[in-house]
């Protein structure tokens, strides 16, 4: 995949993205691209990039809310649950992060996309109270989602 230095190559990128089916390739390509932001292009990528997150975030909880109905109270399925959401997030940590945009917009995203780890594992946890046996709250607190490491 081409890295991309047009507004039309981010937005074929962003789009490849939304899929979710060539993630390594489109961070590879991000991660190698550049970008000009003049002319109200920041704002266009901007926006495209929230698009790619509020579509994968949605996307992801889906997925995982599925797996849940379907896990039957399996644990290693919900282990592996958690492990996929909190690889959703990390991409998305790696997405956002376009050589060329504002520092300060990347920290925009990163923290949106924390915040969003933080607020599901947060609800993870008062779910998990209920448990009497305490097995899955343990399962939850130690594979935390929002557990993103250093960004």
């Amino acid at each position: 995949m081409k890295s991309p230095s047009t507004y039309l190559e981010w937005v074929h990128c962003f789009d490849l993205a939304k899929e979710g089916t060539h993630d390594e390739e489109v961070l590879s390509s991000i991660k190698n691209g550049s970008i000009d932001l003049t002319g109200g292009v920041g704002g266009r990528i901007a926006s495209q990039l929230n698009d790619v997150i509020q579509i994968r975030l949605k996307r992801a909880s889906d997925k995982f809310d599925r797996s849940l109905s379907f896990s039957g109270g399996d644990m290693n399925m919900l282990t592996n649950s958690l492990i996929l959401l909190r690889k959703e997030f990390k991409f998305l940590i790696g997405l956002v992060q376009i050589p060329g945009m504002p520092e300060s917009d990347v920290k925009m995203f990163i923290d949106i996309i924390k915040k969003q780890a933080d607020l599901m594992q947060q609800s993870l946890e008062t779910t998990s109270k209920s448990d009497r046996t305490g097995m899955l709250s343990s399962i939850i607190r130690r594979n935390r989602i929002n557990n993103l490491g250093e960004i």
